[in-house]
């Protein structure tokens, strides 16, 4: 006999039994180290209650049934489990499911107390809980419902490395058929297709930590679901807010452009008398650019351009908040006409507090510039002649520095020095096409 393997037979209720065990039995296996063969020529099938008992607690295992076709072989050890109740079925010459016992040769079941476990011929099925409950409803018990009697063959634990249990299934012979709890023969078991450690397919009972994390996955979902509601509502109502905040300003813009458009209509009821300019200009103080004089409160220089026909963009006022806040701004203001010849007449006007004044102080007119853009370039007699019209209407003084291009006069106008000067902006080869006159 070799020393490293023991080799035993058994025939019994038509069944052949080898076992090769190593010769070592001290050392623990690790689940699935121990396989069933089949070395018959008939299915075999069998049912396991697994059970594991160690210091991180006690637990337990019922699955069914797993076939094992001839030729091979199939896991006997439940993953995790390190004790083992195996029941096992085969069919007979008619087909009809028996309820087979069979151990190996020179061994004896470890716990003589397990008389019965509890099998399932509905569905395939595996269910986890704790060794307690597990014993109480399967193993010695009654059986749940669907669940029927049968007689284990022997409890495996395992142990000693590797070990196969080989088992020659024939169906030459009739055999007492096995019945369930209705009382009923069976032809067909509900196999578990694969390995004994894999699922097959739905279960009958699903693994207690797997329903608890399923329940929390649950909860979690449920609870994300709930936060995208609210999220989707908040930001609804923000959007329904900043919808409502953008009429709101829309309605207010369009005021302040209808606003504006009445303040650019010329008034009617001879207001603009008063803003006319003469054909020639007597004093300093009386000379104007567009009706606008230095010093002019913002209120009377934007009636005095209205008046002279000059106009700008409505959306530029109700963008800045109104005429005030439009002249309030310190940069500079451009309106502007167009001539019935084409010409196009801009007029700038620079507004800000008074030199020295305090803080705080009103905004008036520092500075007036009105620009000529001719449609028609002008030659060097027209420009002459602008040249000429400029000196007789501005003939406020006598200190002036020209040439063929440039006019400088000084004016005084009661509160100080001021200078008047006309510009030729774009002059070449005899030939103009924009110029400028300005006061500041």
């Amino acid at each position: 006999m070799n020393a490293n393997a023991l080799l035993k037979s058994q025939i019994f209720n038509g069944l052949v039994f080898m076992t090769v065990c190593a010769a070592s039995s001290n050392a623990l296996s690790a689940p699935g180290d121990t396989r069933l063969c089949n070395d018959g020529s008939a299915s075999l099938y069998f049912a396991t209650v697994g059970e594991y008992e160690g210091l991180l607690g006690s637990k337990a295992m019922v699955q069914g049934l797993v076939e094992v076709v001839p030729g091979h072989c199939a896991d006997l050890v439940p993953n995790g489990m390190n004790k083992v109740i195996l029941a096992f079925f085969k069919k007979d010459n008619r087909g009809l499911l028996t309820n087979s016992l069979v151990r190996p040769v020179n061994t004896s079941r470890v716990n003589t107390e397990i008389r019965t476990i509890c099998v399932n011929m509905n569905q395939p099925y595996r269910l986890f809980g704790s060794l307690s409950d597990i014993r109480n409803k399967y193993v010695n018990a009654p059986c749940p419902e669907g669940f029927s009697i049968a007689a284990p063959t022997w409890i495996h634990q395992p142990g000693g490395g590797q070990t196969d249990y080989h088992i020659e299934v024939h169906a030459n012979q009739p055999a007492n058929p096995w019945r369930d709890k209705s009382g009923a023969t069976r032809t067909t078991a509900p196999v578990l297709r694969v390995s004994p450690l894999q699922d097959d397919g739905p279960l009958i009972q699903a693994n207690e930590s797997s329903v608890r994390d399923t329940e929390a996955a649950v909860a979690v979902l449920e609870a994300v679901r709930v936060w995208k509601e609210d999220a989707d509502r908040r930001t609804q109502e923000r959007q329904a807010q900043i919808w409502a905040e953008q009429q709101r300003r829309r309605a207010a813009h369009e005021q302040r452009v209808d606003e504006a458009e009445v303040a650019l209509s010329k008034p009617t009821d001879g207001s603009c008398d008063q803003y006319a300019e003469p054909a020639r200009f007597k004093r300093g103080k009386d000379i104007s650019l567009s009706g606008v004089r230095l010093g002019m409160t913002l209120d009377k220089a934007h009636e005095a351009l209205v008046c002279h026909g000059f106009s700008i963009n409505p959306e530029a006022i109700a963008r800045a908040g109104g005429v005030e806040k439009f002249w309030a701004n310190p940069r500079e203001k451009t309106f502007r006409k167009t001539l019935d010849d084409g010409t196009v007449v801009f007029t700038d006007v620079e507004a800000r507090p008074p030199r020295g004044a305090p803080p705080g102080a009103e905004y008036v007119v520092l500075s007036v510039r009105i620009r000529y853009q001719h449609a028609v370039p002008l030659d060097q007699t027209a420009w002459d002649h602008v040249r000429a019209e400029f000196k007789q209407r501005y003939r406020t003084t006598k200190r002036r520095a020209e040439n063929q291009h440039v006019i400088h006069m000084q004016y005084n106008d009661g509160i100080g020095i001021r200078l008047l000067q006309l510009n030729a902006e774009d002059f070449r080869n005899g030939i103009l096409t924009r110029y400028s006159i300005s006061i500041l």
